[in-house]
């Protein structure tokens, strides 16, 4: 078996404490420290963070001296994610500069009691059909009460111009809209069009400052469905980055700084494992897992909680098992005052991968995948859970 290297969330050198950098240059006040590794002061006037999904800390270490070596020129440091390391949890804690602890959103699959019903949170759609759910009546951002960076940005200085930039697919969903307002939303077809649309929006005539935030499903999206290291994944790191060194050309002496860095990275997953078929496993749990494959939350009967402790010691040496009072106090979720949704969300027990394992319930009747993803995240190793950050100053 292979030995993967584990790295915990560091809530001093995360992903939250550059959103609080970024903040506090706008003189908004913060709830997190800023990075170390920052002068606030040397910032330029215009502010651009570029979050590629999936770009994690050794992918772009990988490729260092060929296809992300002009990236890897102006690499700053390492970083970590917050934890869980998956997109739902580390995007809102992008758009909203809080921990999960505080803003809740702990993975893709989250069950809203008031609605009785398992929901994809970040694209809203029904767990089990995997059709999308309508957002007047099933109005689960709302239940969140998001307030997101672009509101702490208008309230702090109305003269910032914001904007936040989406795939167009991605523009107009529920969840893109409620974290986005009031910025203006810009939308992109192509990986050229979202580079074009950055440098149009710097350039553009106006005395204000600008903070623009851009966000690109990939290379998460490849690395799903190929693999870590596979071709697809390393032409479109190299694809970014050429663009990334022609937008810094065009970009000169406009008094902006730009951040580049991921929400997670990957690993390959060579073992799937399925609750449901786990006999002993499935008959002690109260609702299927959740909210991740490698990050599971275990929701046990009370009078099966030694049963259950029996039997998952057969994945002990691919998750780390902890109860839910042991998951709290050592921090994972960060700091914080604790959403009120966690409780919900979080059961007795939780399985954290440390392998390349992952755990999945299969609803009977839908029937498992066809094909399994290649890749995954939302564990602890440190090909998840380290991304870079990337500084560009022109």
């Amino acid at each position: 078996m292979i030995k993967y290297e584990i790295a915990f969330p560091d809530y001093d050198n995360c992903i939250i404490n550059l959103m609080s950098s970024i903040l506090q240059n706008y003189n908004v006040p913060i709830e997190h420290p800023p990075l170390k590794q920052l002068n606030i002061s040397e910032l330029k006037n215009n502010i651009v963070l570029m979050i590629f999904d999936g770009y994690g800390y050794n992918l772009l270490k990988k490729y260092s001296q060929t296809s992300s070596s002009y990236l890897a020129e102006h690499l700053i440091d390492s970083i970590t994610s917050v934890f869980p390391s998956t997109t739902t949890s580390v995007i809102t804690s992008f758009r909203t500069a809080k921990t999960p602890l505080e803003h809740g959103a702990l993975g893709w699959t989250m069950f809203f009691k008031e609605y009785y019903k398992f929901i994809d949170f970040l694209p809203n759609w029904d767990s089990i059909t995997g059709k999308e759910i309508d957002h007047s009546r099933y109005r689960t951002y709302e239940k969140m009460r998001f307030e997101n960076i672009f509101q702490k940005i208008q309230k702090a200085d109305p003269s910032v111009e914001l904007y936040n930039i989406y795939a167009k697919y991605l523009s107009k969903k529920p969840y893109s809209q409620i974290v986005s307002k009031p910025s203006t939303i810009k939308s992109y077809k192509s990986t050229k069009q979202l580079f074009n649309t950055v440098e149009k929006i710097v350039k553009k005539k106006s005395t204000s400052r600008k903070f623009i935030m851009s966000y690109s499903v990939n290379p998460d999206g490849l690395e799903h469905k190929n693999g870590i290291h596979s071709r697809k994944v390393e032409e479109y790191l190299k694809e970014i980055d050429i663009a990334c060194e022609k937008l810094a050309h065009k970009l000169k002496g406009t008094n902006t700084s730009i951040f580049i860095t991921a929400d997670h990275g990957l690993v390959d997953v060579n073992k799937y494992l399925y609750a449901n078929e786990d006999e002993e496993l499935f008959d002690c749990l109260i609702l299927p897992t959740m909210p991740e494959p490698r990050f599971v939350s275990f929701f046990a009967k009370k009078h099966k909680f030694d049963k259950f402790k029996d039997v998952i010691k057969k994945y002990e040496d691919k998750f780390l098992i902890l109860t839910r009072d042991e998951f709290l106090a050592k921090g994972f979720l960060g700091k914080g005052k604790m959403h009120q949704r966690i409780d919900d969300l979080l059961g007795d027990f939780v399985g954290i991968a440390i392998s390349d394992a992952a755990i999945k319930t299969v609803y009977e009747q839908n029937g498992k995948w066809k094909k399994e993803f290649l890749a995954h995240h939302a564990g602890l190793t440190e090909d998840e859970m380290m991304v870079p950050l990337i500084k560009i100053d022109l």
